[in-house]
């Protein structure tokens, strides 16, 4: 990929996108959902506006561990699934 084209805020945005891709796919591995269903989990907690809006730096951190904090502060959302 050639990246000189890229400014800052694609970068940024980017970086993002594989972050919550990659968030995605940790819950739909953890409760052995579908990719659309974890989707749809992951957009109606708080972290996934966190992350969107960059609030506190957050979008720079790893996503096994947004994951484990988003299951203890956000838990009522997965409610209905056993994790694996």
């Amino acid at each position: 990929m050639d990246t000189k084209n890229f400014t800052p805020e694609k970068l940024e945005t980017l970086y993002k996108e594989h972050l919550e891709a990659d968030i995605i796919t940790l819950i739909a591995e953890r409760f052995d959902i579908e990719s659309t269903e974890a989707m749809s989990l992951y957009y109606q907690t708080k972290l996934s506006k966190q992350i969107s809006d960059g609030a506190y730096g957050i979008q720079y951190l790893n996503s096994t561990n947004l994951l484990e904090d988003l299951m203890q502060n956000e838990a009522e959302i997965f409610s209905a699934y056993q994790a694996r």
